[in-house]
């Protein structure tokens, strides 16, 4: 492994650990009443064209993170074909956490977004 190869999966890590959590509670708003984790992963990559692929050990450290923190709240449903399903519901709190989350990631992505165009030009323009 490279230097940049080492500097590319750190930077991976780091960018996308807040990130999925903040997409995870916008998916769980999203869903009329209430979702389970496949679910979730399912959204996911169908909103970002197949682009962001969760696997169930990512998703479900990230649901009972969002749970231990008041931001969902869950419960235990039937399913029709298989085993009880641990089904997620937004919180009042999880509510706010997105509000304040989403004009926080709309902040960062625009400043980013003026310094690669600022230090780099035009030849980045195209691979928003």
């Amino acid at each position: 492994m490279t230097e940049v190869d080492d500097f590319i999966r750190k930077l991976d890590r780091e960018l996308r650990t807040g990130l999925l959590s903040l997409l995870v509670l916008l998916v769980v708003e999203s869903e009329p009443g209430a979702c389970y984790g496949y679910q979730i992963i399912s959204k996911l990559k169908e909103l970002t064209s197949g682009n962001l692929v969760l696997q169930e050990g990512t998703i479900y450290p990230i649901l009972h993170s969002l749970h231990a923190k008041g931001l969902v709240d869950s419960e235990w449903g039937t399913s029709t074909n298989g085993p009880p399903r641990r089904y997620y519901k937004l919180t009042h709190t999880g509510q706010a956490a997105i509000e304040q989350g989403v004009h926080l990631w709309q902040e960062l992505d625009a400043s980013s977004r003026q310094v690669v165009r600022a230090l780099r030009g035009e030849r980045d323009e195209g691979t928003r």
